[in-house]
C-alpha cells in the first residue's frame, strides 16, 4: 500500500500537510495541538520503566488499598480504556463519537445474560459479548460515518441512548432497572478475580494491551491512511482509497476497544445496570477525554485518574460543592484555559507564565 503523500515525511502520526479536514472533528485536531511527546532514547526508556514500576508497585505501597486500588486504580483503568476508544477515533479519523458507551453496554449485558441466565461459561460469553458489540459497532459505523461534524456527534449519542432505553424495555432479558448482578467472578490460572490485586493487574494488563494496540494500529499503513483521510478525504479518494470503508473499519475498531472495557467493567461492578450506561456516563467519558487531552492516547488514562479522583473526593464533607457541579466547573475551566488537557499542562502553564511576565514588564518599558 502506498502511503499518502502528506504523511510520508511525518513522525509518530503527526500531520504535516494542510488538509481541509472535512471529516467530523478535524478542527479539534488542528486547534488542540499537543506538544507533549514521549522522550526518546535513554530518557524515554527510563521514564517508561519508572511508570511501569510505579503501576506494578501501586497496590502494595498505597494506604487504604480498598479505596486507592479499587475505587481509584481499577476504575480509572476501565474508564481510561473507554476514553481511549473515543480519543483514538477522534485523533486519527477526526470523528468524535459519543456512542462508545453503547458498545460498552452491549458487551457487558451479553456476558451477563449468557452467563447468569443461560449458564454459558465465561470463556465463551466474554468473547461472544465483545464480538457482538464489535459487529453492532460495524453496523452503526456503516450509517454513522456517512455524516460529519455535529450530525455524527448527535447520531452516535442517539445510538447510545437507544441502547439505554432498549435495555430498560427488554426487562425479560435485562431485568430492567434492577440490572444483572450478584455474579460469581471467575478464576484465571487459579487466581480469583474477587481478589482486588488480581483484578487490578488484570485491568492493568488489558489497559496496557489496549494502549499498545491503538498505538500500533495508528502506525500501520491502515492508521496512516486514516490520518490522510482525516486531513484530506478528497485527496485520498483521488489516490484510490475507499474513504467510506476505512472510516467504517476505524469505527469498528473503536467499538471493539470500548467493548473490551465493557466486559472488564462488568466484573468490576459485579454486574451491570442501566445506571452504568446512561447519558451521564457518556458525558463522563467525554469529560475524561477532554480533561486528559483529546489529542493524546496517554491523556485517556490521565483524564480517567483525574475524573475518578475528583468524583471520589468531591463526596467528602469538606467540599461544599456537589459532585456533578464540581465536575462541570472543572470541565468548563479546562475548555476555556487548558484545552490541551492534563497531558499538555506543563506547556500551557509555562505559556501563561510568559504572558503574565510580559504584562508585568510592559509598564516598566513604557515609563
Amino acid at each position: 500500500m502506498n502511503r499518502p503523500e502528506t504523511l510520508t515525511s511525518s513522525k509518530d502520526g503527526q500531520k504535516t500537510g494542510e488538509g481541509d479536514a472535512a471529516a467530523g472533528g478535524g478542527g479539534w485536531n488542528r486547534r488542540w495541538k499537543v506538544s507533549w511527546r514521549m522522550p526518546r532514547g535513554r530518557a524515554g526508556v527510563v521514564l517508561a520503566l519508572t511508570i511501569v514500576v510505579f503501576l506494578i508497585a501501586f497496590p502494595f505501597v498505597v494506604p487504604r488499598p480498598s479505596f486507592w486500588v479499587v475505587s481509584i486504580g481499577i476504575r480509572a483503568l476501565w474508564m481510561g480504556v473507554v476514553a481511549l476508544s473515543l480519543i483514538w477515533l477522534s485523533r486519527y479519523t477526526g470523528m468524535l463519537s459519543l456512542g462508545q458507551m453503547a458498545f460498552f453496554a452491549i458487551a457487558g449485558y451479553t456476558v451477563g445474560i449468557l452467563t447468569t441466565r443461560n449458564d454459558v461459561p465465561y470463556i465463551i460469553s466474554i468473547p461472544a459479548g465483545i464480538l457482538l458489540a464489535t459487529v453492532v459497532g460495524a453496523l452503526v459505523g456503516m450509517i454513522a460515518v456517512r455524516t460529519q461534524g455535529v450530525y455524527f456527534l448527535m447520531l452516535t449519542l442517539a445510538v447510545s441512548q437507544l441502547v439505554f432505553f432498549l435495555v430498560l424495555n427488554a426487562s425479560t432479558l435485562t431485568r430492567g432497572y434492577q440490572g444483572i448482578g450478584n455474579i460469581t467472578r471467575p478464576e484465571i490460572f487459579g487466581l480469583s478475580l474477587g481478589n482486588r490485586n488480581v483484578f487490578y493487574f488484570l485491568a492493568l494488563a488489558i489497559a496496557g494491551g489496549a494502549f499498545l494496540l491503538c498505538r500500533y494500529v495508528s502506525r500501520t499503513p491502515f492508521g496512516l491512511a486514516l490520518q490522510g483521510i482525516r486531513d484530506s478525504p478528497d485527496r485520498m479518494r483521488a489516490l484510490g482509497y475507499n474513504v467510506y470503508l476505512y472510516r467504517v473499519a476505524a469505527f469498528t475498531f473503536a467499538a471493539f476497544i470500548a467493548s473490551v472495557a465493557g466486559a472488564l467493567a462488568f466484573f468490576y461492578h459485579g454486574g451491570i445496570t442501566p445506571g452504568a450506561i446512561d447519558l451521564l456516563r457518556s458525558i463522563d467519558i467525554l469529560i475524561v477525554s477532554v480533561l486528559g487531552g483529546i489529542n493524546s492516547l496517554v491523556g485517556a488514562f490521565l483524564g480517567a485518574v483525574g475524573l475518578t479522583m475528583l468524583q471520589n473526593f468531591a463526596q467528602s464533607g469538606w467540599i461544599p460543592v456537589r459532585r456533578i457541579t464540581l465536575t462541570g466547573v472543572v470541565f468548563v475551566v479546562v475548555l476555556l484555559f487548558f484545552r490541551g488537557g492534563m497531558v499538555d499542562l506543563p506547556r500551557q502553564l509555562r505559556e501563561y507564565g510568559r504572558m503574565a511576565k510580559r504584562r508585568l514588564q510592559r509598564p516598566t518599558k513604557e515609563r
